[in-house]
């Protein structure tokens, strides 16, 4: 089974991987981590959070962190990327309103689960 940038977005994270590991033996998720400034940008640092703690109840076989960037040629792309979110990732865009060469910093991670959680 395998969660890509979703478990964040789940109403109950917990479940969701519960579930999941009665599907399959294994389950695989990238997905952002608190520390990434795109959660941050993106308003979703307590849905990642909630995530990042669902996690923590299972067991994992491997853990891994990557960085990379979210990067948009001008400020109307990244309007246009963070305005489904709502008011205050509008409101935190507005740093880069006359900025090009957007480049914003984000932390995700790999884990892979197996088994029953503790």
């Amino acid at each position: 089974m395998y969660f890509e940038f979703c478990l964040h977005e789940m109403n109950d994270p917990r479940q969701a991987l519960r579930h999941a590991l009665t599907l399959a033996p294994e389950v695989l998720i990238f997905d952002h981590l608190p520390e990434s400034e795109w959660a941050f940008h993106a308003a979703e640092e307590d849905k990642v959070r909630r995530s990042t703690d669902a996690l923590a109840d299972f067991a994992c076989a491997r853990h891994q962190a990557f960085r990379t960037e979210q990067r948009f040629p001008e400020y109307r792309q990244l309007l246009e990327k963070v305005s489904c979110q709502g008011e205050v990732a509008l409101q935190r865009a507005e740093r880069y309103r006359d900025s090009t060469g957007i480049a914003i910093p984000m932390t995700y991670g790999l884990s892979l689960l197996c088994g029953e959680s503790h």
